[in-house]
């Protein structure tokens, strides 16, 4: 069984050593003991991770890399840290064990928390503090926690997620997209984030504790779709991925053949050539995101739970697979989740389908389109009635496509010269540009 970020006992000297170190730079997860801090390669300097976290050059947001700006610290006043990561306006996920671990573990206060939008997080201004109103725990988590002696199981089973949700909107940033449809490749590149403390890989000597949002690379080498153990309910198990740290030498893999099933992850091969700024997670890295591109969309598949070691290579993450919680999550969803707010008005900005503002009875005036009906908010695809075009259809993989139930046909919409009084668009079925008003 692997060593876990929560719930850990000290075993030896050295351990209490670091334990200590930790406490005092109050970048920990409320554990027992534990040496997890972020991991990265020896033959790179910490500039490039630092970058990545930032989406500066050359690691802006594109469709190489994810954007990072949903990504938060969350902190409380006890001094415990943990990441989290925005999936709409007011709504973070992240690890349960960051708020409760063990059966003595009072429930969690959310007036004791905040979510910080900023690295270094100890430098924010008071606007990118977010007070949090409700702290929710995955009930799969609550109810394992009597398990292993009162440390819990939830972990091992896919279970350990939570959702907070702020007092307030966040203005200015686009939330982070939920797991799409179908099983993650194996051997696809995961970016991963957080506000973990630093090690380097080969020798596992500390830096500087970390205060700022770091970013890394991965691949992944395991998926759990869903953990089966016949002495569970169905209702507490999730599923798991996980990736291993990959070192320049290529002597170390931790999910190689020759290696045990970790708990519920099971055996199987493994690449041991590290990517691009590849790394590990740590202490503080817990409930932070692991970004996939799937769909044309980079989107959180992960969220930290648990790790093996103490961040040198060979050292095993294992995620919280959000896919299979996507309902559960979801159900803490507003309408229009996936737009920013813009701080203008109720106006919203979608990523691909641009500025809107919705209105009554599920009326939306849309910068180009103008007045749109929509019978159900999208997150991703939706059918909208528009005058004199009618009934169409239309999502993130193809807009300005749409396709148009009235012509039978599909269009393409040109942006640049459309107006709320005119829209002007390309129709396949005759091959020829029509603007009507």
């Amino acid at each position: 069984m692997l060593r876990r970020i929560s719930n850990l006992p000290e075993k030896e000297s050295k351990l209490r050593f670091f334990w200590a170190l930790a406490l005092s730079s109050c970048l920990i997860t409320p554990s027992k003991g534990t040496t997890r801090r972020l991991g990265k390669l020896d033959n790179l300097t910490w500039s490039s991770y630092y970058d990545l976290g930032l989406n500066s050059s050359p690691y802006e947001s594109s469709g190489q890399f994810p954007d990072f700006s949903p990504v938060g610290a969350l902190l409380s006043k006890e001094g415990v840290l943990g990441t989290g990561t925005l999936v709409a306006p007011s709504v973070v996920v992240t690890a349960a064990h960051l708020f409760r671990n063990s059966l003595s573990s009072p429930s969690p206060q959310a007036m004791d928390w905040q979510f910080i939008l900023h690295s270094p997080f100890d430098q924010a201004s008071e606007s990118q503090k977010f007070a949090v109103s409700q702290v929710v725990l995955h009930p799969g988590w609550v109810a394992r926690l009597s398990q292993l002696g009162g440390r819990g199981d939830g972990d091992m089973l896919g279970v350990d997620l939570a959702v907070v949700l702020l007092q307030e909107e966040v203005v200015g940033v686009y939330p982070a997209k939920l797991p799409a449809e179908g099983v993650e490749p194996i051997g696809a590149k995961v970016i991963l984030g957080g506000f973990g403390n630093l090690v380097d890989g080969l020798t596992g000597s500390q830096g500087v504790l970390n205060k700022r949002r770091v970013g890394g690379a991965n691949t992944l080498d395991r998926v759990v779709v869903q953990v089966e153990d016949a002495n569970v309910p169905a209702e507490h198990l999730g599923g798991l991925l996980a990736i291993d740290f990959d070192s320049p030498q290529l002597d170390v893999n931790g999910l190689g053949s020759d290696e045990p099933a970790i708990d519920y992850v099971p055996t199987g091969t493994s690449d041991a050539t590290p990517v691009d700024l590849e790394a590990s997670t740590a202490v503080g890295d817990s409930g932070g995101p692991a970004f996939m591109k799937i769909s044309d969309a980079w989107r959180i598949v992960g969220s930290v739970s648990y790790g093996s070691s103490d961040s040198t290579y060979g050292d095993v993450t294992v995620y919280t697979r959000l896919a299979n919680h996507k309902s559960w999550l979801e159900a803490y969803l507003p309408a229009w989740s996936q737009a920013r707010k813009t701080g203008q008005g109720g106006w919203l900005e979608s990523d691909w389908f641009g500025f809107f503002l919705p209105e009554a009875s599920n009326w939306n005036y849309h910068s180009s389109h103008g007045w749109l009906y929509l019978p159900q908010a999208g997150r991703e695809s939706f059918w909208a009635w528009q005058p004199n075009i009618g009934w169409w259809w239309s999502g993130l993989s193809v807009y300005p496509f749409i396709y148009s139930s009235d012509r039978a046909s599909w269009l393409y919409f040109e942006l640049s010269q459309s107006t709320p009084q005119k829209s002007a668009f390309f129709n396949y079925e005759k091959s020829d540009w029509v603007q009507v008003p």
